[in-house]
Order: structure tokens, then C-alpha cells, then sequence
């Protein structure tokens, strides 16, 4: 009888198109790994590869393929990568995109297209970016299959042949950290609007990485009474960019112990207040994932 042998995540994913019946010991099982890694996987050429496309965060782009040929039914994940072809070979982005596909016909961000030239091109900020206009840019696709736990089965990946779209414009999409404004008596109440953006830049607080939503930063305050909450974008009073305390515009007294406040946060107009604020340097963190807030007295 030959060998038999399964990765147990996989055989988990699969049990149920793979067998008709669990009962019986076949020699015809089919083994996930090398030997059966597919050979055939085409990227169909796009209806709109001749057209001019500028991309943008709104638009997407139509991509479809044919099924890689596994020895057997599966679920296989895509990932899509992008390049930017110069002198006739292509440039390719040193990462996929970030949204993976379990389908044959999909429609693919444009944001996420820009973002992957951009890193093509080297622009590391905004101020480096230089629109490089309508250029012929490339694509392709990895196919491999995950176990029920998401990690990828080794010698089951396949990379299909590109395509190009001969005319395609990205945008500057260059990730960066994300800021938020601390409004409240402390920066004069200032309203969070456009118009005062340039006044409340010194009230901003920074996120740790780009993405992360964890947000920290220093203010300083007079001795008193200090009362203050969030807001995301300068939008106005009533713009629904505010995070507070409760949901109701009315301040909720809060207290230091040891020097410290923890609690939670949510998207409302409620203000922390602290009565007995001893003036001074006030460390905070946002938390955005989990809606908790840390503020500590400075040393």
C-alpha cells in the first residue's frame, strides 16, 4: 500500500469536497505538497489593457484567470502583484497587495494599484511624489492554498504570466501615520475646522506606526481645571469626526491616580474632564482598537 501522508490544517479545509467517505483507506488519496504543486495558471489578458484608466480610490480594475490544475477541488487564494515595465522588462513591487481573492473574477482597488506603483517608484513621502502620467503597467497573480489557520501550504504556490494595461495613471498614494487634534479649553476651544488647521497643528497626536491606530503624544496645561476631547478631521463642531467620552456633548469628571487615568473612549462629543489638573506636561495614548485611553501626568 503506498504511503500516505496529510498537513492537518488542510486536511480540516478540505475534508469536505475531497472525500465522499471518511471510512475507508484509499490508495488514491491525494497528498498536498510538491508533488502535485500545479503547472498551468493563465491570467486572462483585460478588456481594458488598450483603454486610458486613471486610477483612483473610487475605481476598480477587472482582473480574471483561469483555476491553477491542483489534482483535486480546492479553495486556493490569490494575491495580485503590480510592476511598472521600463525598456521592456517590468519593475515588480516587492510585496502583493494587501487584499487576497478566493475567486476567479475580481475587481481590484485602485487605491491599493496606486499605492503599489507609488512603492515601484521609490516616493517615500508626499513631498517626493512626481505624477509620472499615463504609463504601461503590469500585473500578475500567485495562487497557493491555506490551511484552516491561514498559514500557506509550502510547494503549492504558482505564479501566472502577467498582463499589461498600456495606459494606466496612479495618484500619490503614499501611506503615511495618521494625526489626531486635541480640542478642548486647553487649545482655547478652538473649533475643528479647516480654516484653523494651521492653529491646530501643535495640538495634534501621532499614530506609532502607518496603520496602527494607536495614537500618542504630549500636551501641556495651565494648573486648573482641564477639559478636553478628540476629533479625527476638521470637520466642525458637528462634522461626526469627534471621540470622547459618551456619545452626549456634556463632560465626564475624571480623577489621576498615582498620576495616571485609564478608561474607554467611543465616537461622541463627552469631554474628560479633570478638575485638579496640577498644570504641566499630560502624556496620552488613543487607542482606536480597542477604545482605551491613557493619559499620564509628566515627570
Amino acid at each position: 500500500m503506498k504511503a500516505k501522508y496529510f498537513n492537518i490544517g488542510v486536511l480540516m479545509a478540505l475534508v469536505a469536497t475531497l472525500f465522499t467517505a471518511c471510512d475507508s483507506d484509499r490508495d488514491d488519496n491525494p497528498v498536498v505538497g510538491p508533488s502535485n504543486t500545479p503547472t498551468e495558471f493563465k491570467l486572462n489578458e483585460p478588456a481594458m489593457s488598450e483603454q486610458y484608466i486613471q486610477l483612483s480610490k473610487d475605481n476598480k480594475v477587472n482582473l480574471t484567470w483561469s483555476q491553477p490544475n491542483f489534482a483535486f477541488p480546492v479553495v486556493t487564494t490569490y494575491q495580485i502583484q503590480v510592476g511598472v515595465v521600463q525598456g521592456g522588462s517590468v519593475k515588480w513591487n516587492d510585496k502583493y497587495l494587501e487584499t487576497a481573492f478566493t475567486a476567479c473574477n475580481v475587481n481590484v482597488s485602485g487605491e491599493e494599484i496606486a499605492k503599489a506603483i507609488c512603492q515601484v517608484d521609490g516616493f517615500a513621502t508626499e513631498d517626493d511624489y512626481v505624477d509620472q502620467g499615463f504609463r504601461e503597467i503590469a500585473m500578475r497573480v500567485r495562487a497557493f492554498i491555506q490551511t484552516t489557520v491561514g498559514d500557506e501550504v509550502q510547494g503549492t504556490s504558482i505564479l501566472s504570466n502577467y498582463v499589461t494595461f498600456k495606459r494606466m495613471a496612479a495618484y500619490c498614494m503614499i501611506p503615511s501615520k495618521t494625526y489626531i487634534y486635541v480640542i478642548g479649553n486647553c487649545s482655547g476651544w478652538q473649533e475643528p475646522k479647516a480654516g484653523n488647521a494651521e492653529a491646530l497643528a501643535d495640538w495634534r497626536i501621532w499614530e506609532t506606526e502607518i496603520g496602527s491606530k494607536i495614537y500618542q503624544g504630549q500636551i501641556e496645561a495651565d494648573a486648573g481645571m482641564l477639559q478636553f476631547r478628540f476629533y479625527t478631521k476638521l470637520t466642525g463642531w458637528d462634522g461626526g469626526n469627534s471621540y470622547g467620552t459618551q456619545v452626549d456633548d456634556s463632560p465626564i469628571v475624571c480623577e489621576f491616580t498615582d498620576g495616571e487615568f485609564s478608561g474607554d473612549a467611543m465616537t461622541g462629543k463627552g469631554s474628560w474632564e479633570f478638575d485638579d489638573f496640577p498644570g504641566g506636561k499630560l502624556d496620552i495614548t488613543v487607542d482606536m482598537n480597542t477604545n482605551k485611553v491613557t493619559f499620564k501626568l509628566a515627570q
